[in-house]
């Protein structure tokens, strides 16, 4: 199934234009359905006094400008929250013949922050708690966030009943790394194997994220991807119910069955 949600926010991930109208598709954190549309009236582009300062420079040029813009976003639908973007603004070269310099913003916060999972129906509220508390700083600090994604990873283990502890051969109790446990995990249901790697995977990114702070917003979002794929395979009952029906109308031969 593919995951336009995280698509869309992979496409939030890079810089936006100047033009509002050529902005991303933008998720709504309430409804999870609609789309954010920015208000034009709202918007503020402000270039920082130090910034400004820098102009009267010899060697200045348009790239060194920076600034910060604000802009609120509004769904198509009436009763969901309004959402508060904030992020930098800045100067580069245009991507076209005709376009030498081009204003390029880059978000640095959502308020509500948007939503990372698709499968968010299916999602544990433990385990959601553990994403929604990525969301809010993912695009500030990556990093940061893909470490909190990693402690979703633990509380998905602790909702399949994965152990934490177990005793050495010493009678001591010890903590379980997170590798040890999505293996544990993966013994204990081989059905879920596909899921465990992905599990894996995204450890892989939030050990990163804890020891290195070298983490592109895209990196961690391809680890909410992973996690979400992950999720629906071990919680969502509608794939093995239509395994069960494509097995049912094989062995009719396409025939109609009885109701």
């Amino acid at each position: 199934m593919a995951n336009h949600l995280n698509e869309e926010l992979q496409a939030i991930a890079k810089v936006f234009p100047e033009d509002l109208e050529e902005w991303p598709t933008i998720p709504c954190p309430t409804c999870m359905r609609g789309v954010l549309l920015p208000d034009p009236d709202s918007f503020v582009d402000e270039e920082t006094v130090t910034s400004k300062s820098l102009q009267s420079h010899d060697e200045w040029d348009p790239e060194w400008i920076q600034g910060y813009f604000q802009c609120v976003l509004v769904c198509r639908k009436a009763t969901c929250d309004r959402v508060r973007v904030i992020g930098e603004s800045s100067v580069g070269p245009g991507g076209s013949y005709d376009v030498q310099w081009e204003k390029l913003l880059r978000p640095t916060m959502f308020f509500p922050a948007l939503p990372l999972l698709q499968s968010h129906k299916h999602c544990p509220r433990a385990v959601w708690e553990r994403v929604s508390a990525a969301s809010k700083i993912l695009w500030l600090d990556p990093s940061a966030a893909a470490n909190r994604i990693r402690a979703a990873i633990e509380t998905l283990l602790d909702d399949q009943k994965t152990i934490r502890e177990k005793a050495n051969p010493d009678g001591k109790v010890i903590r379980l790394s997170l590798d040890s446990r999505i293996t544990t995990f993966k013994r204990a249901l081989p059905q879920h194997a596909e899921a465990a790697d992905l599990l894996l995977a995204v450890k892989w990114i939030g050990n990163v994220g804890s020891h290195e702070d070298v983490l592109r917003i895209s990196d961690v979002l391809e680890g909410v991807g992973f996690l979400d794929h992950a999720l629906s395979l071990i919680y969502d009952t509608n794939h093995s119910d239509m395994r069960k029906r494509a097995s049912e109308v094989t062995a009719r031969r396409g025939r109609p069955g009885t109701k």
